[in-house]
């Protein structure tokens, strides 16, 4: 590994398009979409809403958000929280990543897919947005704080911010030393080839609030880790895909990395790891 050279995340570090990356990221849509989706849902994401999803990953916001604001109402029917009966208003989704290859059969009215690097390109579609969401985004990124900048300036007048980012406080205190170790050796080798800050999110909302959004809030997510369940199968696929990295920085042992698989995989472990924290705002006006 060629340690001068500045890394990120699709350079063979995570992402990719092989089977084991596809799997991750459905682990994750696993875990994480319920508790997304309820937050967009209680932020008012509605039909004509026009939403940018950046790094989009596996497409299953990207998914739902395109069935929330398709804005197509029957009769006698509203469709998405929107308008009344009969009514259309024509939503909008653009997902956005570095590697759009998981995303290929991502096919919806209204949607399209955009393959955008949200360090340097500019303003997808021309048009600013009524929601911006970023999950697992901005604390892979060293340029998080001008890409925070970037995104804020996306928004419409009464526009809304969704972030989501991992944090590390819950690993350290776990009482399995094996898992703790392996846990550890993944948040280090992430923030050591390319620049992940796991503590960035401990300082939600206040980087909403001090870029001048409203009705700032924040809450925090942290699922139950094992008895084979899909957070159990998502660190198992991250911790295979991160090991040979892990194994030559000498962040974990062997020996550990190979006992906390042996935990993930057994039906009657259960920790806790890394915590989602996630905060949004509005944009007044």
């Amino acid at each position: 590994m060629d340690s001068q050279r500045i890394l990120r995340y699709a350079d063979d570090v995570l992402g990719g398009p092989d089977e084991a990356e596809r799997s991750r990221l459905a682990a994750m849509a696993e875990v994480c979409d319920p508790t997304t989706t309820r937050i967009l849902d209680e932020l008012g994401v509605a039909a004509g809403w026009r939403c940018l999803e950046v790094g989009a990953g596996g497409g299953s916001i990207a998914a739902w958000l395109a069935d929330r604001v398709a804005g197509l109402s029957a009769a006698g029917k509203t469709v998405g929280g929107g308008p009344v009966a009969g009514e259309v208003i024509a939503g909008e989704v653009i997902a956005t990543d570095v590697d759009t290859r998981h995303l290929t059969e991502l096919v919806a009215p209204r949607l399209t897919v955009l393959r955008h690097d949200i360090t340097r390109d500019p303003l997808p579609g021309g048009r600013p947005f009524d929601l911006v969401h970023a999950r697992f985004v901005l604390e892979h990124l060293r340029e998080r704080e001008a890409v925070l900048d970037r995104l804020r300036t996306w928004l419409k007048p009464g526009g809304v911010l969704v972030l989501e980012s991992l944090a590390g406080f819950p690993v350290d205190s776990s009482p399995h030393p094996a898992f703790r170790e392996a846990m550890l050796g993944i948040e280090q080798v992430l923030a050591k080839t390319i620049g992940t800050d796991s503590t960035w999110a401990r300082r939600f909302p206040e980087p909403l609030r001090s870029r001048g959004l409203v009705e700032v809030g924040m809450t925090v997510h942290l699922p139950t880790t094992g008895g084979g369940n899909a957070s159990a199968r998502c660190w198992t696929l991250t911790l295979n895909r991160l090991r040979p990295r892990i194994r030559d920085l000498r962040l974990a042992s062997d020996a550990a990395l190979d006992e906390a698989l042996d935990r993930l995989a057994d039906p009657s472990f259960f920790d806790v790891g890394f915590a989602t924290a996630i905060a949004w705002g509005r944009a007044p006006g």
